[in-house]
């Protein structure tokens, strides 16, 4: 199909705004009716596909963009698929049990949530990654929320929002770097200007997550340690040896392994040990790591013969268990694609955020447009890149640097799309913790809490030095 000749041009205001208000719209639609995700984003990628050929592409231009979209997210479906594997692996070696059955000693239903959040936060800071933090501390923390009846939701959301608090502070992380790349300064800069943002939505969190705990766990003030911990000890041999695949993977973060060895390492590592730990079938490991681990068919134990929370904690993981995800990637990168080659995003950016005469509106923006890139190109990079492009020197012209612009692009960068449902961060997320982005969201404070500081920020100018235009 030949466009007679005629260049594409880029879409009108009105055209490319239609696009994100079609993605909107079709969103919350879907959300109400309770249509899976995935439809939305069809129906937005066809949309999207009408502009692109108003705009004179032609549709082998639009297919060639989503392809190549999709070509950019091969790693991420490996990913998906390790992250099943080694779910179900963590069951078979025991390591899921042996952690949850230590936790029980100290953790109580009230504090499982703020532990949750503790925990992955800590990880996140000293490893950097959120992906290898929630696969490993994030699917023990979700296992131990099961067995203790805990909000699902909440759990979720703390545990996302630990996994997140490393891009943000840690210089392990790649999210943090790229803002000492691109501002041109050092890691202890960086440090100091994300803690004006960081610290107050940190004790944020803990204060909202003691108060979801509390809530949550009051209804189980009678919760049976012992008896879920003899439970636990009749179906797998606990020990401390059962805990070294999520050393492994841990290990594997701090080294900087490729994501997807990590997983299947520690994936093959957990089958073998379950097989010498607990006398289970090599095989049905490696079945359980494609299907997912299933308690009767690897320990031939009746589901009836055990604990209810002992069966919803064991029954899950495998890489099929990732399957839906995949659609919903591919109804993604469709939109995404073609939006970008379009340059509808250009034109949404342009549009609503060309006007700007205030440090409030300088930060406000940096937030929305970091969003809106993330949120149309599945880019944590670009989420800084883009305000930092557009808005750098109009810091400059209020006496501010790219710093200030790129700390807060940071906000909006991982930590929104790890609730944006159709992210890759977010269906990666929602993955690991068995809740969907849309679910946790609200639990999720870390996510949106730092781009709610950060607008704080500008309007008290805290951490705003005029003085520090001077550094970069």
């Amino acid at each position: 199909m030949k466009n007679n000749g005629k260049n594409p041009r880029r879409p009108t205001k009105t055209e490319a705004l239609s696009c994100l208000a079609v993605m909107i719209a079709v969103m919350l639609t879907g959300t109400v009716k309770g249509f899976d995700i995935s439809i939305s984003l069809f129906i937005t990628a066809a949309y999207v596909g009408v502009i692109g050929l108003r705009c004179g592409f032609t549709l082998h231009e639009l297919l060639e963009a989503m392809y190549q979209k999709a070509g950019e997210l091969t790693d991420l479906f490996f990913l998906l698929c390790g992250i099943g594997f080694l779910t179900a692996s963590f069951i078979f070696a025991g390591t899921i049990p042996a952690l949850i059955t230590y936790l029980l000693a100290f953790v109580t239903p009230g504090l499982c949530i703020l532990f949750g959040f503790l925990f992955t936060a800590v990880t996140a800071f000293f490893i950097g990654t959120s992906f290898g933090t929630c696969g490993t501390i994030g699917v023990a923390m979700m296992g131990l929320a099961i067995v203790m009846d805990v909000n699902l939701a909440a759990m979720a959301g703390a545990v996302v929002s630990g996994s997140h608090v490393g891009l943000f502070f840690s210089p392990m992380a790649d999210n943090f770097n790229l803002v000492v790349s691109v501002t041109k300064t050092d890691s202890l800069t960086v440090m100091k200007r994300a803690a004006y943002i960081g610290i107050p939505t940190f004790a944020a969190c803990i204060i909202f997550y003691s108060v979801l705990g509390v809530l949550s766990g009051s209804a189980n003030s009678a919760f049976d340690h012992s008896m879920l911990s003899e439970g636990l000890a009749s179906v797998f041999h606990i020990s401390p040896i059962a805990l070294i695949p999520i050393i492994v993977v841990v290990a594997g973060s701090f080294l900087h392994l490729p994501s997807v060895v990590s997983l299947f390492g520690g994936g093959l590592i957990g089958i073998l040990i379950g097989t010498l730990l607990n006398g289970f079938s090599i095989w049905k490991g490696l079945a359980a790591g494609y299907h997912g681990f299933d308690l009767t068919a690897v320990t031939g134990i009746s589901a009836d013969a055990v604990l209810p929370e002992i069966v919803t904690l064991c029954n899950r993981g495998g890489m099929l268990s990732m399957s839906s995800l995949f659609v919903i990637l591919f109804a993604a990168v469709g939109a995404a694609g073609i939006m970008i080659r379009i340059k509808a995003v250009e034109v949404i950016v342009e549009t609503l955020f060309g006007r700007i005469r205030s440090v409030f509106g300088l930060a406000v923006s940096s937030w929305c447009i970091g969003t809106i890139t993330g949120g149309i190109t599945n880019s944590s990079a670009l989420s800084i890149l883009m305000p930092v492009e557009m808005l750098e020197e109009k810091y400059r012209e209020f006496g501010y640097s790219s710093l200030d612009c790129a700390v807060v692009a940071n906000t909006a960068a991982s930590p929104m799309l790890s609730i944006i449902p159709w992210t890759d961060v977010a269906l990666y997320m929602s993955g690991v913790v068995g809740v969907q982005a849309a679910v946790y969201a609200p639990y999720s404070m870390w996510s949106w809490g730092l781009g709610v500081m950060s607008i704080i920020c500008s309007i008290l100018k805290a951490g705003y030095h005029k003085d520090r235009a001077h550094e970069v």
